[in-house]
């Protein structure tokens, strides 16, 4: 009689491509993985594994049938969906109040700073920080400068943080 197969030498050499083929079968990885540890699991319990001839065949056909009966249980058995799937958030997706609040207080903040700002640090700034025009177009804009110009943002920006550190609540990387 043949000495029976070692199971820790066939899963060195099958377990790679029997995963393989079972992810390529199922549509979760996990799902795949959890399976081939079933099917080393059931060969482990066959009843006379001295008689594997092709031990990789029935391992395949043992995966094989496993695909099979998920599929059957999938089918019969409503969908479960995981818990941490992102449809599922139970998360209120409206910022809290405080948030809400500390962000409309430094608007208004932030807005009253623009106002007392010099018409030219206060124009500088808009084109840079809303339109998004270089120093060069805004230094030929107001007839500066290129460098002036970037005086002119650097000075409205400071303005702008150190009213805004005043205040309570923070408003971020302005």
């Amino acid at each position: 009689m043949t000495a029976p197969p070692d199971l820790d030498a066939l899963f060195q050499l099958h377990a790679t491509d029997l995963a393989g083929y079972l992810r390529r079968q199922l549509p979760c990885p996990h799902l795949a993985e959890d399976l081939c540890q079933e099917v080393f699991l059931r060969l482990g319990q066959h009843p006379e594994p001295g008689r594997l001839v092709e031990s990789r065949a029935y391992l395949f056909r043992i995966a094989r049938n496993l695909v099979i009966d998920h599929h059957r249980r999938r089918r019969s058995h409503p969908v479960c969906q995981p818990l941490d799937e992102p449809d599922l958030c139970l998360a209120c997706p409206h910022a809290c109040p405080e948030r809400d609040t500390d962000r409309a207080l430094c608007r208004r903040v932030l807005y009253a700073t623009l106002d007392t700002l010099p018409p030219r640090l206060r124009q500088a700034l808009v084109w840079h920080r809303i339109e998004g025009l270089t120093q060069a177009e805004i230094g030929r804009r107001l007839g500066v400068s290129e460098r002036m110009a970037g005086r002119y943002v650097a000075q409205a920006i400071a303005r702008c943080r150190e009213r805004l550190t005043d205040t309570p609540a923070r408003f971020g990387n302005f």
